[in-house]
């Protein structure tokens, strides 16, 4: 099923925490869940705006790990539908 998570850190967690060493054990040595598949990873230029992380998942364990590996990390998870995926089916030309 397809998420959308809106993220931001919290005050204080993320200057407690090598992100950079904590980014690289979850993205390249297996810390995120095999379940967990990346489709996008959004943040928004110059502004206060809440970074986006776009996902897909089969399970709900997976985003729960997800969750408690970046507690520095305050998470708001929708369950989500590709619109243009939906408009194209439609007949529509977005691109």
């Amino acid at each position: 099923m397809l998420y959308i998570a809106f993220i931001k850190n919290r005050p204080g967690f993320a200057t407690d925490t090598d992100i950079i060493a904590k980014s690289r054990k979850w993205w390249n040595e297996g810390a995120k869940p095999a379940g967990l598949k990346t489709i996008g990873f959004y943040g928004a230029l110059g502004s206060d705006t809440r970074d986006v992380i776009v996902f897909e998942s089969s399970n709900h364990d997976d985003i729960r790990t997800m969750i408690e590996y970046w507690r520095e990390v305050s998470f708001e998870v929708h369950p989500a539908v590709d619109m243009a995926q939906v408009f194209h089916a439609q007949g529509m030309d977005v691109s």
